[in-house]
């Protein structure tokens, strides 16, 4: 199985992505910017790490996403050569979350491989709404879905969070990341 991966340089490439940022789901469009091919040469390699085991997928509103399979084990011999392949891999989404200026951003749903979340992107404190809308028009092209979001104060986030909220809970149960988180842990 590794041998097929390590010996094809695009499914190296590829692999390479999903171990560099392995909470992150991306779409077909995405992996084959990165990829520098077409979207239908990603969704073959895509589909063959998946049958390698080391991809999971989902799909939302007729479009496909892929994520890194966390439960497949690698070996760190393969771990090491795989990433060997990878290019810099600059993490724009979360480049233009910071832009925002939150006080914290949490991405969750379509972004971490939960298309059936309530929410895709938690903002908390105060956001310019201009450049929210501008996030998400070029994110939603991006992701080819509408996006969910949230913004909400410190005060609000703290209490719901200490109070085991539903919502914030379904977030930190589930794979997300940690964008930035300047409101203190628990």
């Amino acid at each position: 199985m590794f041998e097929e991966i390590l010996n094809s340089k695009k499914l190296s490439q590829a692999a390479a992505i999903f171990l560099s940022l392995p909470h992150r789901s991306f779409p077909i469009a995405e992996v084959a910017t990165f990829l520098r091919v077409h979207p239908g040469t990603a969704s073959h390699v895509l589909s063959r790490l998946q049958q390698n085991g080391l991809m999971r997928s989902f799909s939302k509103h007729g479009k496909k996403y892929y994520f890194f399979n966390a439960r497949k084990e690698l070996p760190p011999w393969a771990k090491n050569k795989i990433l060997k392949f990878r290019r810099p891999i600059e993490d724009k989404l979360t480049e233009s979350v910071k832009k925002l200026l939150p006080k914290a951003a949490f991405l969750s749903g379509v972004f971490a491989g939960y298309a059936n979340l309530p929410v895709d992107i938690l903002l908390v404190g105060r956001i310019d709404l201009k450049k929210l809308d501008a996030f998400l028009r070029k994110w939603q092209g991006i992701m080819g879905v509408e996006l969910n979001y949230s913004v909400m104060s410190a005060k609000e986030f703290l209490s719901r969070r200490d109070t085991f909220d539903k919502f914030i809970k379904d977030i930190f149960d589930h794979r997300h990341m940690v964008v930035v988180d300047k409101v203190g842990k628990k």
